[in-house]
């Protein structure tokens, strides 16, 4: 346990549940990663760090890592009043030590708001890229054309004894920070409003996506193609698919993430009527 004035960090547990739901929902500085787990879900797993004023939870930073190679910052919540950098320096290095005891490599953090930048900063973390967002309204045209090399391909939904092959397709497809363990797809997938395949002519399946959706907006959250079969359409045909399957919501909001370099993705998108809005999300990586 660390003490700086009248402050002290502790690691969190089970009981502090209802304190670090009180501090998320009052306070302004509040970061929450895109994760498919509601952040108390990671209560009881490591490192969990909060700071306290008296009985009071006045900061709390969460990075437990879904795989052992990169630790996600999954929770950074400050009281107002408070230095930043002085309560950083309280939930940084227990957090930090708590990932080398579990051997984790290096930790990332989607910087969505600006004050947490100097944060990261400070702990030896370098801007490696951006995340960027898409948008197309339903009803504008857009070529939906399903590429040259798989005429035969059959796009459908994916039914639950194809959850496992998804998974898999899936950790083929992602390399580190954004793959996910199949715990977490196994998530992914029960949120999902639309999930479906590509599928080959010989039955195997090359693709996937996966869509969230609320009341006014559906969210292409997860697209991934087998190695073997990039840059020949199957992309293209999900998302054409995509499309044509939400075509009936006229005026709904079709959004999209990817990264700001991987100019093959935003080229697929870009294709099918999507254009960049302008918010742009910083994504910090270091050793730990």
């Amino acid at each position: 346990m660390l003490f700086t004035r009248t402050l002290k960090a502790r690691l969190a547990g089970p009981a502090d549940r209802s304190a670090i739901q009180a501090l998320c929902r009052t306070e302004e500085r509040v970061h929450m990663h895109l994760d498919w787990k509601p952040v108390e879900d990671w209560l009881g797993e490591q490192p969990f760090v909060l700071v306290e004023r008296g009985n009071r939870v006045v900061a709390a930073l969460a990075c437990p890592p879904d795989l052992p190679e990169v630790a996600w910052v999954r929770l950074l919540a400050l009281a107002d009043g408070l230095s930043a950098l002085e309560v950083w320096a309280l939930l940084w290095p227990i957090a930090q030590e708590e990932l080398r005891r579990r051997r984790v490599a290096s930790v990332a953090a989607l910087n969505l708001e600006p004050w947490s930048a100097e944060l990261y900063e400070q702990a030896g973390l370098a801007r490696t890229h951006d995340v960027v967002v898409l948008s197309r309204t339903v009803g504008r045209a857009a070529p939906l054309v399903l590429g040259r090399a798989h005429p035969a391909l059959t796009v459908r939904r994916a039914t639950p004894a194809e959850y496992a092959a998804v998974i898999q397709l899936d950790t083929a497809a992602f390399t580190s920070p954004w793959q996910l363990s199949p715990a977490m797809l196994q998530l992914a997938i029960a949120q999902a409003d639309y999930l479906t395949v590509a599928e080959a002519p010989d039955g195997n399946l090359l693709g996937y996506q996966l869509s969230t959706a609320n009341r006014n907006n559906s969210h292409l959250a997860r697209l991934a193609t087998l190695p073997a079969a990039q840059r020949q359409g199957v992309g293209s045909a999900l998302v054409a698919d995509l499309i044509a399957h939400y075509a009936s919501l006229e005026g709904r909001e079709l959004t999209v993430n990817t990264q700001h370099n991987n100019h093959a993705s935003l080229a697929v998108y870009q294709k099918f009527g999507y254009t960049l809005t302008g918010a742009r999300f910083p994504v910090y990586q270091g050793r730990v």
